[in-house]
């Protein structure tokens, strides 16, 4: 699929949906910020439990927009469901942060590359149950191989919206440093120079304010449909290399190890894990009956040779005819 053809099938998903996708950001967004209000004040501590509310947190929202995407009715409680799985998805959440840092440290481009190389894993997470969250990350770097770009380029045409707010934040900026500068070079306060120095310090201020004003607006409609549009990429990815997700998936309940299940380096090029992905969900495929031998051909019975013909039987001659008898009357 093109990048605008995820788009139109992502947007088509979220026809009549638009009330619960938004619903949910919504949510997401307050839980995280009034949970980091009340406990992000305590050092360490804070902090932990801010990575371990969000980690799960935001694995449910990803759900939520793949059920989107896949024409399904989910419910506001199917945001929750990422704490079910809370080890793995805490785990996968860690993994990847810690990941994504030493490869920025690098530079900064390495680490918008792992970005994307990791960008499936909470999806293959939710439809691999019985995997570990190491080996989701693998799987992710697997499929995304040869895909990184395209999936760049669907993000950047959602990205550009936010230009608009940015050039007004800037705009802001801007103007409130040059009030503050003229502000501060100027004796008397009472000068006009001065009112009008403050007078753009507090546009400038507006200015910024309703930048963020318009980021919130503009990521009410950009945060659903670009995740709902990532989670199309994904099940139109999985279709490309291995099939669809066309059957119900079924749960079983089973004990993940979540530090992973490959001796080997799950990072090597070369090494794909078993017993999970496309490979754990591929239908066996039917042996090949080898064909049965023809039956060699019965060779032809040699004609019987024609019987020749009897010879014909000669004619009897005929019998000469007895003479008249003289005493016949006359």
């Amino acid at each position: 699929m093109t990048i605008s053809q995820v788009k139109q099938t992502a947007k088509e998903s979220l026809r009549g949906n638009w009330g619960i996708a938004i619903g949910i950001f919504v949510l997401a967004w307050l839980i995280e910020t009034v949970g980091g209000g009340l406990i992000g004040w305590i050092p360490v501590i804070g902090w932990i439990a801010i990575f371990l509310l969000t980690g799960p947190l935001y694995t449910g929202v990803a759900w939520v927009y793949l059920a989107i995407s896949r024409r399904e009715q989910p419910d506001v409680a199917y945001m929750f469901s990422g704490f079910k799985q809370f080890g793995r998805t805490v785990l996968a959440y860690l993994l990847i942060s810690i990941f994504t840092f030493l490869w920025s440290l690098l530079l900064i481009v390495p680490g918008i590359i792992k970005t994307y190389s990791y960008s499936q894993t909470f999806f293959i997470l939710r439809d691999n149950p019985n995997i570990s969250a190491l080996d989701a990350i693998t799987e992710s770097r697997h499929m995304m191989n040869g895909h990184k770009g395209r999936l760049f380029g669907l993000s950047l045409t959602f990205l550009l919206w936010y230009l608009i707010p940015l050039a007004v934040a800037i705009a802001g900026t801007v103007i409130v440093a040059g009030g503050m500068a003229t502000t501060s070079y100027t004796a008397d306060p009472a000068e006009v120079l001065s009112a009008l120095a403050a007078g753009a310090t507090f546009g400038g201020l507006v200015l910024i304010l309703a930048s963020w004003l318009i980021t919130l607006g503009i990521s009410l409609y950009v945060y659903p449909y670009l995740i709902t549009s990532i989670a199309v990429f994904y099940d139109d990815l999985y279709a490309a290399t291995e099939g669809t997700f066309t059957e119900e998936t079924v749960i079983v309940e089973e004990e993940v190890n979540p530090f992973g299940t490959t001796e080997a380096d799950p990072f090597a090029e070369d090494t794909h894990p078993e017993g999970f992905g496309p490979e754990a969900t591929k239908e066996p495929e039917t042996p090949v009956v080898p064909e049965a031998p023809e039956a060699p051909e019965t060779p032809e019975t040699p004609e019987v040779p024609e019987t020749p013909e009897a010879p014909e039987t000669p004619e009897a001659p005929e019998t000469p005819e007895a003479p008249k008898d003289n005493n016949e009357p006359k």
